[in-house]
């Protein structure tokens, strides 16, 4: 799957949540490289940035 389809995917998940919410989703893809997207539903940017940077700051604390 390449990017696009993957952000499709998430999008409708996000939204067949019915509430606010916002995921970041990772996978590898063929050859050893990874793909990223992030979407976010009805959820307040000052919130989403502050999501993101708990979980930035949980996973560096768990691989150190």
């Amino acid at each position: 799957m390449n990017e696009q389809e993957v952000r499709e995917k998430c999008e409708a998940f996000v939204q067949s949540l019915g509430v606010s919410c916002f995921i970041v989703f990772g996978w590898e893809k063929a050859d050893r490289q990874f793909g990223m997207v992030s979407s976010y539903h009805k959820m307040p940017i000052q919130a989403v940035i502050k999501g993101m940077s708990w979980a930035l700051n949980d996973i560096v604390s768990k691989a150190m």
